[in-house]
């Protein structure tokens, strides 16, 4: 009888005990998260860096050309590696192997063994690195010198989460390549499962040498590893990035050889290169502090395209001085169906109400199909966009690498370049948006938003649970996305 009351009293104390952890641990976690979120985004808070090469203005003419369409980016790619005579530095957040990868890094080692310095830095996020060491020694060998941004393990919270993001080709110092494009199929139209809708714009010019400089910054920095110095062991029957082309690569490099780009070259008389200070803290981000006064000294409208929308209270903040001063605001981003980045949507989702308050902003989601009047046949089903870009005023033009999100103001190292001036420049960069955004949803802003319909139409269940399982918890997670 003493045993079964003994019996009783103990579930009785470990249902409480159970009840109070439900009740107590979750506010614990919260405040505990938000303690290491506030100190991830103020980390090594102090005097901001500063060198040369992270703020460049030249007002003087250089040639510029958007490169809205992968394929012509590769391409250009591809032919400016070709010229290269002295000097090639490339610096990328993804460089994937397959197809595009394997054109490209052939073509760096042929340049390589004529003696050509090539250079290529490749942030070690391992959520999606794939240049492994011995892919580095294979390039090595060939003569291309590779190094890793931040190979910090797991176990170090603040440092893991600081990536840079920068994407750049320079070609002699006096050509450049830079935008929102990694090195991989579906950045240029080949993949046949999903590809993105990017921009890249290419500069030819004095201030493709102060991008080099701001490449130079970064391979010398503490952040940055030589892949001798990761431990890694070669998967079996992993592909190789150099040797003999396959057939279908050599018809393809062919036609690449033999391709006429779209673009239209234009003027651009005052060109400004804007970079932010590798290394984590965000005394060290320069791009965000940048693209906030090109915002307070818009008078009229900005057309933005981004692929995520994720804002905080600062971020709201700033579309809320736009609206009081009367400036038009349009933004493209992805529908949940036309990213792979569902998380964003969600965050997006939740903050719908206090932009819908917002007078003269306009939001509108990418419906994920192919861009009509494409020149070759769409090689995927769905797309999504992925440019970073702006104009501001029909005369400023922003093309880089930031997201408009926590992680690209706070985390990421970013650049961007900005032409002030050039208006077929700005005029083009707008048509190719307002093409993008005719194949698009109204989500907000608009004489008939979908709202939340507009941003989920045409997802399929997994996705549509997967976001909304992670929908209570982006107030907690926003600074990582």
């Amino acid at each position: 009888m003493r045993t079964a009351w003994t019996l009783r009293r103990a579930l009785k104390w470990a249902l409480l005990g159970t009840l109070a952890l439900l009740v107590v641990l979750p506010p614990l976690l919260y405040f505990a998260f938000l303690g290491i979120q506030e100190a991830s985004e103020r980390q090594w808070l102090g005097r901001a860096p500063t060198h040369d090469a992270i703020d460049v203005r030249l007002r003087e003419p250089h040639t510029v050309a958007l490169l809205d369409v992968g394929f012509d980016s590769l391409a250009t790619r591809l032919k400016l590696i070709e010229q290269a005579k002295s000097s090639i530095e490339l610096e990328f957040f993804i460089y994937e192997v397959d197809t595009a990868s394997r054109l490209v890094t052939q073509a760096l080692a042929r340049k390589a063994r004529e003696g050509v310095k090539v250079r290529l830095l490749v942030d070690f996020s391992l959520p999606v690195f794939k240049l492994a060491p011995h892919y580095a020694h294979e390039l090595a060998a060939a003569g291309v010198e590779v190094r890793y941004y931040n190979t910090a393990g797991l176990a170090r919270f603040f440092a893991v989460n600081h990536r840079t993001h920068r994407k750049l080709l320079v070609v002699d110092r006096a050509q450049a390549i830079i935008g929102g494009r990694n090195i991989g199929d579906d950045y240029f139209d080949l993949s046949e499962r999903y590809n993105f809708l990017d921009s890249d714009l290419l500069i030819q010019g004095p201030v493709s040498a102060a991008i080099a400089d701001g490449f130079d910054l970064y391979w010398a920095s503490d952040w940055v590893a030589r892949p001798g110095d990761v431990a890694s062991a070669e998967a079996p029957g992993a592909p190789a990035l150099l040797g003999p082309a396959s057939a279908a690569e050599t018809a393809l490099l062919a036609e690449l050889q033999g391709h006429a780009p779209q673009h239209t070259p234009s003027t651009c008389p005052d060109i400004h290169f804007v970079t932010d200070y590798p290394g984590s803290g965000v005394e060290r981000r320069k791009v965000f502090t940048e693209l906030t006064r090109l915002a307070q000294e818009a008078r009229q409208q900005i057309l933005i395209e981004s692929p995520y929308l994720v804002l905080r209270e600062d971020g709201t903040a700033v579309l809320q001085a736009l609206a009081q001063r009367g400036v038009r605001l349009s933004i493209l981003t992805n529908s949940l169906y036309s990213t792979d980045a569902f998380y964003t949507v969600a965050s997006l989702a939740n903050g719908l109400d206090p932009l819908q308050q917002l007078p003269g902003l306009e939001v509108w989601a990418y419906a994920g199909q192919p861009l009509a009047g494409s020149a070759r046949p769409p090689a995927s089903p769905r797309w999504g966009v992925h440019a970073k870009r702006a104009v501001f005023d029909d005369h400023t033009v922003v093309v880089g690498t930031y997201n408009i999100d926590p992680r690209s103001a706070n985390l990421n190292s970013e650049l961007m370049v900005v032409c002030r001036g050039d208006r077929p420049l700005a005029a083009a960069l707008q048509a190719n948006i307002r093409a993008r955004m005719a194949q698009s949803r109204p989500v907000v802003g608009t004489p008939a938003p979908g709202g939340y319909d507009a941003l989920v139409q045409g997802t399929d269940p997994d996705t549509l649970f997967k976001m909304r399982a992670i929908a209570p918890f982006t107030r907690l997670l926003d600074i990582l996305m």
